[in-house]
């Protein structure tokens, strides 16, 4: 029975030291999925302008090119468009057209690139 009692207060010390990490570590992967998810989301509204009206069930995830958010994050776009669909987005009172592409970038998004801004 001493036994016991020598050992009860180590044991329990380091099943909260356990438990401890495990919370912290599930809070981490909370925030860092929480931040995942809201910086895909684009900053401004996008519509199409041409291309598929009814939407399919491919979903693809494009990037827009030389276009941050106000994290300074590159802009995503979750679509079931398909490439080659000009899209509009609006930001800062301007709006700005995208064509998207076929090219895969090195994230695994699609590109959308700018259309009016070189010409």
């Amino acid at each position: 029975m001493n036994l016991l009692r020598d050992i009860l207060p180590e044991f329990l010390a380091a099943l909260g030291a356990a438990a401890t990490i495990a919370l912290v570590t599930a809070v981490v992967r909370s925030i860092r999925a929480r931040r995942t998810s809201t910086s895909s989301l684009p900053s401004a509204p996008i519509t199409p302008t041409d291309g598929e009206t009814t939407p399919g069930t491919t979903i693809h995830h494009f990037t827009l090119l030389g276009t941050t958010d106000t994290n300074g994050d590159p802009v995503k776009l979750t679509t079931t468009r398909p490439a080659g669909t000009t899209i509009t987005y609006r930001a800062d009172g301007g709006t700005e057209r995208f064509q998207l592409t076929s090219a895969r970038l090195h994230d695994g998004t699609f590109a959308a690139e700018p259309i009016d801004r070189y010409q």
